[in-house]
Parts: C-alpha cells; structure tokens; sequence
C-alpha cells in the first residue's frame, strides 16, 4: 500500500522536474499511481478519503494531491489534450462522496473540456447536474453559465446571472466569478453597453482589492535588516 503512495510521490516530483515538455507519459503515470493508491488503501480501510479534502488530511499533507491534480489538468488545457481531461474529472469526481465538498473545480474543468469538443449540451448537462443540487455554489453557477454561452444558449446563462447580481450590484469576492462570466456572457451577445458596464464594476472590485493589499504590505514593518 504505501509503495503506492511512493510512486505517486516520485512520479509527481518527476513531472514537475520535467515540467514543459510535450511527454505527457509521466502525468499519466502520476495519475494511474495516485488512483491505485486511493483505491488500493481503500481496499484494506474502506473509511479511508470517502471526501477529497481528506486524501491529503489522511496522508499527513506528504503529497500534495490536490495542487498536483489541478496542474495535470492544467497542462491537458495547455496541449488540447481535452477527452483526457474529461476522463481525468469523470474519475475523480467517481471517487469521493462530495457530500463534505463540492467538486467545483472538475466540473468546470470537464464541461470546459466538453465544450472544447463541441460537445455543448453535455457541458450544459453536466454544469445543470451539479447547479441544481447546490444553487448556493457561485463557482458551479459560473460553469453553468459559461457551458450556456459554448453552447449559444445566451438566455439561459443571463437568467443565471441575474440570480446571482444585477447591474447595479458591487463586485464583491463572492461574486467575481459571476462577473467574470457575465462579461464574457454580454460581450458574446453583442451587448457591449452592458459588457462595458459589468467590466467596470469588476476593475473597480479589482482596484479595491489591489489596494487593500498595498496598504496590508504597507503595515509590515520592514526595516533595514530584515
């Protein structure tokens, strides 16, 4: 069991040390080690990560699981390598019960990677999927909304967006990612007053946020010899 986990260690390292080449052998290979060692511990403690968080709780942090899996899918973006991206969340969203913790980040991965090989509806399906069951969820109603604009379906995804803020609403942290995709939503559609207009309110978000973060560095008390 834990030579399982070795490999996956050492294979991750490796693919990081060999990070920019067009081989994708040894991600692959990261990723096979990385299910075999969830499910072959499994296999002896069946209680073992039943949630994804707890993978890296239950191996003490030692292997990094979820930054590693956002960089595999990350350089499948990179080399349009999209049926693998979509295998890579269909697995892991397999895994784990999402009871805990919401699989935001593979949902948007996969219809993103759906929507990629034209295969619209399915993203549409897949982001309504996981929308309906947790409308509280503000980065799997953006997914939702930008699987809606893949797929030209444009009222669909602005009846999402006006569920979330309105015209007059501020950008706040909550809401960036909805802004984000109603700029995208407005400008697919032609409507570059509106487009224009929700850009605004996210660069002012956007500069409010760069200062805050200037004046925190500005507390430090930096001296001569730090």
């Amino acid at each position: 069991m834990k030579k399982r986990w070795k490999d996956f260690g050492r294979l991750s390292t490796d693919c990081y040390i060999n990070i920019g080449k067009t081989d994708m052998t040894q991600w692959h290979q990261a990723f096979d080690a990385l299910v075999g060692a969830i499910e072959e511990t499994r296999s002896r403690n069946p209680d073992f990560a039943g949630e994804f968080y707890e993978v890296e709780e239950q191996t003490d942090f030692e292997y990094g699981v979820d930054d590693w899996l956002m960089d595999y899918l990350d350089e499948l973006g990179m080399r349009n390598l999209h049926e693998k991206c979509c295998e890579v969340c269909e697995k892991v969203m397999g895994l784990f019960a999402w009871k805990e913790q919401l699989p935001e980040d593979f949902v948007f991965e996969m219809s993103s990677a759906l929507s990629a090989q034209g295969k619209t509806e399915e993203a549409v399906a897949l982001c309504e999927k996981w929308h309906r069951q947790n409308t509280e969820s503000q980065p799997l109603a953006a997914a939702l909304i930008y699987a809606r604009i893949n797929a030209k379906e444009y009222t669909g995804a602005e009846e999402v967006v006006q569920k979330y803020i309105s015209k007059e609403d501020e950008c706040t942290e909550d809401t960036e990612l909805i802004y984000r995709a109603a700029v995208r939503l407005y400008e697919e559609k032609g409507d570059q007053k509106t487009a224009k207009q929700m850009k605004k309110t996210l660069e002012q978000y956007e500069e409010e946020v760069e200062r805050e973060l200037m004046e925190e560095f500005e507390e430090y008390p930096f001296g001569d010899d730090f």
